[in-house]
């Protein structure tokens, strides 16, 4: 190889990495340093709002970030039907987007012994063109409020985005909307484990 085509060659993988580190910005993460967070124990998940045009991305957004705190074993869940159950009682069940009276939230939750709320809204879960591809797309926040003041205890957003297929060295990396929900619930959770858990 001459020099001038390792240049080029340096020079180019540069750029497909920068233009990743670009694609895939890190979550956004806000910790309430006066919160006891040993004190959260017990918590309370409410299905997240959907601001989207996909009905179902609420839910499977809700679904695969349980999951993520299931396996960082550092909670101990209330039943999602219990919950549901207690909400549906009590007269706070969310609405068809997801919003739901926070007092009613509190209430429920202290019924169901949680010390700490999470709940979230997924914004985006769409398509978007890379190139010749589609690529799936997504954002959602996600944060957890103390039952007894309802004040945030920390508060998180992330996204991400599927990869198309790189022309230079052929072959296709695609991601479906499952394996991006997946990745981003897992860096959601990977970032609270350093800094909130």
């Amino acid at each position: 190889m001459t020099m001038n085509r390792a240049v080029r060659a340096s020079a180019l993988a540069a750029l497909l990495l920068l233009g990743a580190g670009l694609a895939q910005a890190g979550p956004r993460l806000f910790v309430n340093h006066k919160a006891d967070l040993s004190y959260y124990q017990r918590i309370a998940v409410v299905p997240f709002a959907n601001l989207t045009n996909d009905t179902n991305a609420g839910e499977r957004v809700t679904r695969a970030f349980m999951t993520e705190l299931v396996i960082a074993e550092r909670f101990q869940i209330v039943e999602p039907g219990e919950f549901h159950t207690v909400l549906e009682r009590m007269g706070g069940l969310p609405d068809a987007q997801g919003h739901a009276d926070p007092k009613k939230l509190a209430e429920a939750a202290t019924e169901a012994q949680a010390t700490g709320l999470i709940r979230g809204a997924v914004t985006e879960y769409s398509t978007q063109r890379n190139g010749n591809d589609e690529v799936p797309v997504i954002t959602f926040d996600v944060e957890m409020l103390d039952v007894a003041t309802l004040q945030t205890v920390w508060r998180i957003t992330v996204s991400e985005r599927g990869r198309g297929r790189l022309p230079l060295f052929g072959g296709a990396n695609h991601k479906s909307f499952g394996m991006v929900t997946q990745d981003a619930c897992r860096e959601a959770v990977k970032a609270l484990r350093k800094e909130a858990f």
